[in-house]
């Protein structure tokens, strides 16, 4: 089988340690690969501390999103997918191994933006704001552990008639070494209540700041998050 190619492709969207493509042989899906030039940032696996630095491998983004999804998807099927990115396993490209993930769009097809850009565009998050319980309860229903939940890795995706969903596109997973989060379900939906609870004031006082200006994006990681194209 031949790999994808990708080296030919904009992505779509650039984070600090993948890229994102869209899958060249399927518009449904995408292609996040590992970033291997170097202005990425590197980061270590955080378990076994006491291993020294030279010795601990390098944190693989997608081998751990690859579990973290296929542990959901274990656990209640299918309806992930009105709120997280079904897995659709590996596909060698000429950039790497692939995660090929759903590539979650607007009604009308465009690729759907992050709260970071649409907030950073003038959108009221109050607008977003039905959506965001909407995704909590599936959270807390489901006890779906995640990491913080962060504006750039929260997609609104835009039904029409001022309807959104929100979809998580990264950080699923209890970062945590010992995850008892995950094996006991009162500390579950414990901590998964605490990041809901945290996250919407962050985004509010976000929006109201203003979002991020063009000058910031130049300069800074704070242009993760805005999309390059929207797959038209």
């Amino acid at each position: 089988m031949e790999s994808l190619e990708l080296k030919n492709l904009e992505p779509f969207g650039v984070g600090g340690r993948r890229e994102c493509y869209v899958h060249p042989e399927n518009a449904s899906r995408c292609v996040k690969v590992l970033r291997t030039d170097d202005r990425r940032t590197v980061r270590l696996s955080a378990k076994r501390r006491w291993v020294p630095l030279r010795w601990r491998r390098k944190y693989d983004n997608n081998a751990d999103e690859a579990r973290e999804l296929h542990r959901v998807h274990l656990r209640i099927g299918d309806v992930m997918a009105a709120h997280l990115p079904l897995c659709h396993g590996f596909e060698e490209t000429d950039l790497g191994p692939g995660l090929v993930l759903d590539l979650v769009r607007d009604h009308d097809g465009r690729i759907s933006r992050s709260i970071r850009e649409l907030a950073s565009t003038g959108v009221d998050p109050g607008r977003l704001e039905p959506a965001y319980k909407e995704f909590s309860g599936f959270l807390l229903s489901h006890r779906i552990l995640t990491r913080n939940l962060h504006d750039h890795n929260l997609v609104a995706k835009d039904l029409g008639n001022d309807r959104w969903r929100l979809v998580l596109i990264d950080g699923v997973g209890d970062p945590a070494w010992f995850p008892l989060a995950r094996w006991i379900p009162s500390l579950g939906r414990r901590k998964v209540a605490k990041r809901l609870a945290r996250a919407w004031p962050r985004i509010v006082s976000f929006a109201k700041s203003g979002g991020v200006t063009d000058e910031l994006r130049e300069e800074s990681s704070w242009d993760q998050g805005f999309l390059r194209h929207r797959g038209e």
